[in-house]
């Protein structure tokens, strides 16, 4: 009897450990709820190093004290996986993975995402009157026919009254990648023998939805950050959203953030908090430009809330829409939020990866961070700029 320590790979970027007890013909795992987080985070390696230290301790325990499972030889084992293919179901296969998801760590929003997606499978075979079809048997046309049944045929009766309860694009966009995962999955553990949806013509396929979000070119943010203010909430404002730019950071977290979250990496300083919205920890390093738009700290070093913005998200569009027009920034429906599409859009442009893109904005994963990736090559150039100094 094989025990190995396993990893699985989260689209969050972190790592999910487990036991893994293996001979001929059985195959158990164990979940032992540790994680291992990317090394971009700041200080994780220690971290890091005593989650896989208390794996092995693990490890080496089960390999002493086997688990009844593994002891008792007359308990009847379970089927292979090669066996199971034969009788698995597609709507049986769609629930494993959800309670695979709830066993290793996922987020509830990739939980929720697979919940739906379960629903919906069961609702298209009830429609074509296939509720049985055997996983293996799951075809091109299969995932082609539930998509145009999510396309043309599912609506939201919460969402009737606008556009009719139709699927959004970014929504139908998750439900395609989301069920793609649970074929990739069946596909590693041996169960399927290929991925139908990688076979779908392009025509057939959900794609990117091509999502017009504003953002500032580095030339329109130099401006904007050069407008004289007319008070002093104009002036935060104003702060606050450059920094955003810069960061990436939500003005939910623009609410929160205190002197506190300021942490110290490498020979410069740090962004180190957990997300309002997604309870994800990002990490981003802070240049010259961000720490210019930091208030002074108070003397006595006392901790408390960096910028005191307007709370309603109408008030901060105001003030940002307002500073744009003194800027000569014309043609753009600028809210607060736009501030986090310019920082997207110009780290992209600099040329760095979606993967390292959508951990500086702590998205869950990269298919968040895909509708920023289609900027011109102008841009490029404009956000190089932008790293080069243009606004030393």
């Amino acid at each position: 009897m094989k025990v190995e320590i396993k990893e699985r790979q989260q689209t969050s970027g972190n790592k999910t450990l487990y036991l893994e007890y293996y001979e001929k013909g059985f195959r158990r795992r164990e979940n032992l709820h540790l994680t291992i987080y990317p090394d971009t985070v700041h200080g994780v390696q220690k971290l890091n190093r005593e989650t896989y230290a208390k794996a092995q301790a693990i490890r080496s325990d089960r390999i002493l004290n086997p688990p009844s499972f593994v002891v008792d030889r007359d308990e009847p084992k379970e089927k292979p996986e090669e066996d199971r293919s034969k009788t698995l179901t597609w709507l049986q296969w769609a629930s494993d993975c959800v309670e695979y998801g709830i066993q290793e760590g996922n987020g509830k929003t990739q939980i929720d995402q697979k919940k739906i997606a379960c629903k919906r499978i069961k609702e298209y075979l009830t429609r074509i009157k296939d509720e049985d079809i055997l996983l293996k048997d799951v075809t091109t046309k299969h995932i082609s026919g539930l998509y145009d049944y999510m396309r043309n045929h599912y609506r939201n009766e919460h969402h009737i009254k606008k556009d009719g309860g139709k699927l959004a694009p970014f929504t139908l966009m998750l439900f395609g990648r989301t069920i793609s995962a649970m074929f990739n999955r069946a596909v590693r553990d041996g169960l399927v023998r290929y991925n139908p949806v990688a076979s779908l013509d392009s025509h057939e396929r959900i794609p990117v939805p091509d999502t017009h979000r504003e953002f500032l070119t580095p030339d329109e943010l130099k401006r904007f950050l050069a407008v004289e203010t007319a008070s002093e909430r104009e002036g935060i404002v104003q702060k606050a959203f450059g920094f955003s730019c810069m960061t990436g950071l939500r003005s939910s977290d623009m609410h929160l953030l205190r002197w506190s979250d300021i942490k110290p990496m490498g020979n410069g300083l740090c962004v180190h908090l957990q997300q309002k919205k997604t309870k994800q920890w990002v990490t981003v390093p802070l240049n010259g430009l961000s720490l210019s738009l930091l208030p002074p700290r108070p003397e006595d070093g006392s901790d408390g809330i960096i910028y005191k913005l307007p709370k309603r998200a109408d008030d901060m569009a105001v003030y940002v829409r307002r500073i744009a027009s003194k800027a000569g920034i014309e043609g753009k429906d600028l809210t607060y939020h736009c501030s986090r599409h310019t920082a997207a859009t110009l780290v992209i442009s600099s040329g760095a990866d979606l993967s390292t893109v959508s951990r500086i904005l702590g998205h869950r994963s990269t298919v968040c961070t895909e509708v920023y990736a289609k900027v011109s090559l102008e841009k490029k150039i404009e956000a190089v700029n932008l790293t080069d100094g243009v606004f030393g």
